[in-house]
């Protein structure tokens, strides 16, 4: 009789696991969370392949007066790091270099872990304007043992209005990324423009990446 146990089965008599006809493509095979004490009593249920290995990165930060050229944060050593940015990029493009120390010790930037997707940008942004803000979340990919300056690449750009109010959030909800690949050790971070200088500037934002 064991030798008729499933396991024992070869493939063409072997069935699909449950749902399997039904699944939605791209998905695997995962158990909900359960209610009980031990962790156990969770459902099997197929899920977005594009969920499993996901990191959240968060990126929050303030303008005192908005600038037309985009800023960024302030250096680590400072005592308003992490959270204001107010450091002139000196261009409104995503096109300058900028030293690799500078950018290492940028306050709201992160270090991205593994070789990663970014694959959606959501959170909430503010402006007791009513202009234009828009957020740039860029990427360096800096080189070890060498201080040539890097120009960052655009990750995404994301334009809103705002509602003459920081008590009035605007929703931020990205996933068309115009340069989604990461690599390990790039640095992730965030510039601030505004097309009328003058406003104070919110932004709390977290990007979501996944691995290949």
């Amino acid at each position: 009789m064991a030798a008729n146990g499933h396991k024992n089965l070869t493939d063409i008599n072997r069935h699909n696991p449950k749902g399997f006809e039904n699944a939605v493509n791209d998905t695997v095979l995962s158990k909900s969370i359960g209610t009980g004490a031990t962790n156990t009593d969770g459902n099997l249920v197929w899920q977005k392949k594009a969920l499993m290995g996901v990191t959240n990165y968060k990126i929050q930060g303030y303008s005192a007066a908005g600038t037309l050229n985009y800023a960024y944060g302030k250096d680590i050593a400072v005592i308003t790091a992490p959270y204001l940015m107010d450091v002139d990029y000196g261009s409104t493009s995503v096109d300058t270099a900028i030293a690799p120390s500078n950018l290492f010790r940028i306050g709201q930037g992160y270090i991205v872990s593994e070789i990663a997707e970014v694959i959606s940008i959501s959170g909430w942004v503010t402006s007791n304007a009513g202009t234009d803000v828009t957020v740039a979340i860029c990427k360096a990919t800096p080189s070890a043992g060498v201080d040539t300056d890097i120009t960052p690449i655009l990750i995404d750009e994301i334009t809103v209005t705002g509602l003459s109010s920081n008590s009035k959030l605007i929703r931020v909800n990205e996933t068309a990324i115009t340069t989604s690949a990461l690599a390990s050790g790039d640095i992730l971070f965030a510039m601030v423009k505004e097309a009328t200088a003058g406003s104070a500037i919110y932004l709390n934002l977290t990007i979501q990446t996944t691995t290949f």
